[in-house]
C-alpha cells in the first residue's frame, strides 16, 4: 500500500497538536467603575495589577494645563508603582507627562 504525501502531513499534524502543550494568554480583565473621585479602570495582566484613575470626565481646554488627567497605580511581585498623568497641552492633540508619585 503506498502513502500519499497529503496524508501523511494530515497525520503529522494530527500527532502536534496532540502533543503539543496548550497556550494559554495572559488573561486580560477589564473593569471601569465610578467613584466620587473619577472613573477607575482596572486591567489584569498576568500577576499585575494596573489601576487607572480618571480625574476629569469632561472635554479638556488648554486651560486645564498642569492638572493631573489621570493616577496610574501598577501593583506586581515586585512592588507597587504610583504615576500621574499631568496635561501638558490638551488642544489640538492631548499630550501628559508622567510624574512619579511618592
Amino acid at each position: 500500500m503506498k502513502k500519499t504525501p497529503a496524508l501523511l502531513i494530515c497525520f503529522s499534524a494530527l500527532l502536534l497538536t496532540q502533543c503539543s502543550a496548550p497556550q494559554t494568554p495572559s488573561s486580560v480583565v477589564t473593569l471601569a467603575s465610578p467613584t466620587p473621585q473619577g472613573t477607575v479602570t482596572t486591567q489584569t495582566l498576568g500577576n499585575s495589577t494596573v489601576m487607572t484613575r480618571r480625574l476629569i470626565n469632561r472635554p479638556l481646554t488648554n486651560k486645564d494645563v498642569g492638572r493631573v488627567l489621570e493616577e496610574v497605580t501598577v501593583v506586581s511581585p515586585s512592588g507597587t508603582s504610583v504615576q500621574e498623568r499631568v496635561i501638558v497641552r490638551a488642544l489640538p492633540r492631548l499630550e501628559t507627562k508622567n510624574l512619579t508619585k511618592s
